[in-house]
């Protein structure tokens, strides 16, 4: 009751909260070695939430390479995870779960039904093996098992939503 008064006199709903919150633990923190000012934090904070496809990917990291130097792996990260928010987002993925081992992704049977399950796990494999699926009920679960990778997962999740989408949505637009 007390977090709602406070919510209502700040203005900020849970759900507002909820929908600024990164779908993975993902850091999104702009060191102060890579640029000390707060506004210009805000000014590449903005930047990265206009990413929404490879195109306005490259388009911000060469922006961001260009005016501030070279980008640590963290800030290529958090750009990857705007990025999959997005691609979740057009896709429609009901669910997220993170834990220490691996990354669910849950997709309805409205979405499974656009799909080409089978060649949703050929091109999951070939991205990589430690894609596994899960079918329960009429949802199906992708699950990426996150301990023996080789790099951060979100490349590996971002690769998948984004063939996903290009090969099952990307015509819906």
């Amino acid at each position: 009751m007390l977090n709602d008064e406070i919510n209502g006199l700040s203005n900020i709903s849970g759900d507002e909260e909820e929908e600024s919150k990164p779908l993975l633990d993902v850091t999104t923190h702009i060191s102060d070695n890579y640029v000390f000012d707060d506004d210009l934090k805000i000014e590449i904070h903005k930047l990265i939430n206009t990413i929404e496809d490879e195109k306005s990917f490259d388009k911000v990291k060469n922006e961001l390479t260009d005016r501030f130097g070279r980008l640590s792996e963290d800030l290529i990260i958090y750009m990857y995870e705007e990025w999959f928010e997005k691609l979740a987002r057009k896709i429609n993925i009901t669910n997220v779960h993170q834990n220490k081992n691996s990354i669910e992704l849950v997709f309805s049977s409205d979405l499974v039904s656009k799909m080409n399950t089978e060649e949703v796990f050929v091109d999951s494999f070939s991205i990589s093996p430690m894609f596994r699926f899960v079918s329960k009920g009429t949802n199906l679960i992708i699950v990426l098992d996150i301990i023996k990778l080789e790099k951060h997962p979100i490349y590996y999740l971002v690769k998948l939503l984004n063939k996903i989408y290009n090969n099952y949505f990307n015509s819906i637009d």
